[in-house]
């Protein structure tokens, strides 16, 4: 059962994301946002890690990280109000792909050895790792198989951590194709890594409903 808060991020429309990417892009873009804030495609990335939500979370927890660790008081020429707006709208369009187990990429998902050509994909990628450290200590409290007796971790099926490795891996080798051929993965490896990107994504995003549901479950 869908909680009203997901109910309602269904309701967003499609215009409505657009919307709010253009507006994002351009203030992304602009010099007057501070020296570490995300790219388009890094926010991307970040954002549909952060909205698999293993757990509930708020704006206020999330936005800072889209500007550096902090959210700026003030940006010459954008409303506070409207940027944050603006992010969620963004953030709720990643959620709804949750929901619905899709992954919309604003690139192809094919490997090429010319870096300039993977720029979005590893900027993507590097964005969606970012997304999985901020839940960093949920995943480490329910995937941790070496807790015992009352951690939630034994409740979940086996399969999580071999898919949840396997699911950083992909996205690991996409934000860095280079460092990964010089560890070993082969060309062919990585051209299947890149071409299952989407599928690991929209599993990432199930893995985070199940553990969801059993934290739901612990505290009732």
């Amino acid at each position: 059962m869908l909680s009203t808060e997901d109910a309602a991020v269904l309701s967003f429309t499609h215009d409505n994301a657009l919307s709010a990417r253009e507006f994002i892009t351009e203030l992304l873009a602009s010099p007057a946002c501070p020296q570490h804030t995300m790219n388009i495609d890094q926010l991307d990335g970040y954002l549909r890690a952060v909205a698999a939500e293993p757990q509930t979370t708020t704006a206020k927890d999330w936005i800072p990280l889209v500007f550096g660790g902090d959210l700026p008081y003030f940006i010459s020429g954008y409303l506070t109000d409207t940027i944050t707006n603006a992010l969620i709208w963004l953030y709720n369009s990643h959620r709804a792909q949750v929901l619905n187990n899709t992954c919309e990429l604003a690139f192809c998902c094919e490997y090429s050895p010319d870096k300039a050509a993977r720029l979005q994909s590893e900027q993507w990628a590097r964005g969606f790792m970012q997304g999985y450290i901020f839940w960093q200590d949920i995943w480490s409290q329910y995937l941790d198989e070496n807790q015992t007796s009352s951690n939630l971790a034994v409740i979940l099926p086996l399969w999580i951590y071999d898919e949840i490795d396997d699911i950083l891996a992909t996205v690991s080798a996409v934000a860095d194709a280079d460092y990964a051929l010089q560890t070993g993965v082969t060309f062919d490896d990585l051209i299947r890594m890149f071409h299952q990107l989407p599928h690991k994504v929209i599993e990432y995003g199930r893995i985070a409903h199940i553990v969801r549901s059993n934290s739901v479950a612990e505290i009732l």
